[in-house]
């Protein structure tokens, strides 16, 4: 019968050594990222709705992790901003709008730096959803 001969190089043990760090390292990566994704930021913003025609301002705070301000639909408001990943980006649900033209703008000051004019309000809601329809 013939035996097996292992023979055991320095390359091997620092292989063997180097697989065991990055294990570890992989495992206490795992490990943390939970800790970091409990500490969220808070986010606020400040939205208005200016109508240049005559002068009316309407404004409110939306603040979200954790939800809150004086905004209608502070969770909802939230979760459009969330799901978008900006207020830039996010879309309301479209709909029918009469062809008035009364112009509003739509800001928001805070986290985010944002403004854009629509033809009507209603238009604004179409576009931009829950986010301001205050």
């Amino acid at each position: 019968m013939r035996g097996v001969l292992i023979v055991r190089t320095p390359g091997a043990v620092v292989h063997r050594t180097a697989l065991a760090l990055a294990a570890t390292a992989v495992l206490s990566l795992a490990f943390a990222v939970p800790a970091q994704a409990e500490r969220t930021v808070t986010t606020s913003h400040t939205l208005s709705i200016r109508t240049p025609s005559t002068g009316e301002v309407r404004q409110v705070t939306l603040e979200c992790r954790p939800t809150g301000g004086d905004h209608p639909e502070a969770e909802r408001a939230c979760a459009a901003v969330d799901g978008a990943g900006s207020i830039a980006r996010a879309k309301g649900e479209g709909g029918m709008c009469t062809m008035i033209h009364r112009p509003v703008v739509a800001v928001a000051e805070g986290a985010e730096r944002y403004e854009e004019e629509f033809s009507n309000a209603c238009l604004l809601v179409s576009q931009k959803g829950v986010l301001f329809d205050f």
